[in-house]
This record gives C-alpha cells, structure tokens and sequence, in this order.
C-alpha cells in the first residue's frame, strides 16, 4: 500500500492514527507505516501534499486540517 492509502487509514481511522503519534520525522513515519503493510519514501510524502476527499469531509464538518510539507491531521501531526 502506498502513501496515499496510508494517508486516507490515518484521516478515516483514529485507533490507526495513534500508531503514529511518536514519529517526530519523516523516517520514523516511514518506518512505523513499514510495520503496517505501508510502503513509501520522503519524496512520496513531499510531493502528496493535496487534500484527499476524506481530508475535505473532515474540514467540512468543522475539523481543523492543513498542511505543510508533510500531512496534519486532527490526529497526527508530522513535520521535518
């Protein structure tokens, strides 16, 4: 599974996302997603930074989402 995926698992399922908490850099990020069956590099996430329709459900319904070189969620903040 590839970043976009990894992405739309963090946005749509909480339990997933907490997973993620501690990573503090891209590779941390990387490696964590690895254990779960998700594989990409720091390009993939560089360059994926439009929201997904998931992401746009989310600020619809009042969440607050935004990014940056990496991804924000209401969830999971990860940034270089």
């Amino acid at each position: 599974m590839n970043y976009v995926d990894f992405r739309k698992k963090v946005v749509t399922d909480s339990a997933f996302a907490s997973k993620f908490k501690d990573c503090k850099d891209p590779a941390s990020l990387i490696a964590a997603a690895a254990k779960e069956g998700y594989n990409f590099t720091e390009d993939d996430i560089k360059n994926n930074t439009d929201l997904l329709p998931e992401e746009l459900e989310l600020a619809a319904g009042g969440k607050t989402i935004a990014h940056s070189n990496w991804f924000v969620t209401d969830k999971v903040i990860v940034n270089p």
